[in-house]
């Protein structure tokens, strides 16, 4: 049911197909299997570039889950429980940063260098 509010005004008589744009799913199957997919392979990598590809990642989320709150009280009625579950994605978005950041900055436990010398 999502696909019928992607840009399309539900009482236009075309809006009744429920297909989301291409670009909209697109853009979703990168997010979704994106966060699985990394989720998945930090699993086995721990590789300096993959820990900066990841803090990137984060990074981004983080971009995104600062602006979703302010975006959906514009565009939405307030809904409490969607306001909460907004603010603890950030939350822990920011302590995933955070913790990356932190991974980057000091030597791992394995003894590997990191990037900055201590």
């Amino acid at each position: 049911m999502y696909g019928m509010f992607y840009g399309v005004d539900i009482s236009l008589p075309d809006a009744t197909t429920s297909e989301a744009p291409l670009g909209v799913q697109a853009f979703n199957t990168v997010i979704f299997t994106g966060a699985f997919l990394i989720a998945l392979l930090s699993v086995n990598l721990s590789s300096k570039g993959f820990r900066w590809f990841s803090l990137v990642w984060a990074s981004l989320f983080l971009l995104l889950n600062i602006f979703h709150p302010g975006a959906t009280a514009f565009v939405e009625a307030f809904d409490l429980s969607q306001v909460c579950l907004l603010t603890f994605v950030l939350a822990v978005n920011v302590l995933l940063t955070v913790t990356l950041w932190k991974s980057l900055r000091l030597p791992d436990l394995l003894g590997n260098q990191s990037v900055a010398k201590s």
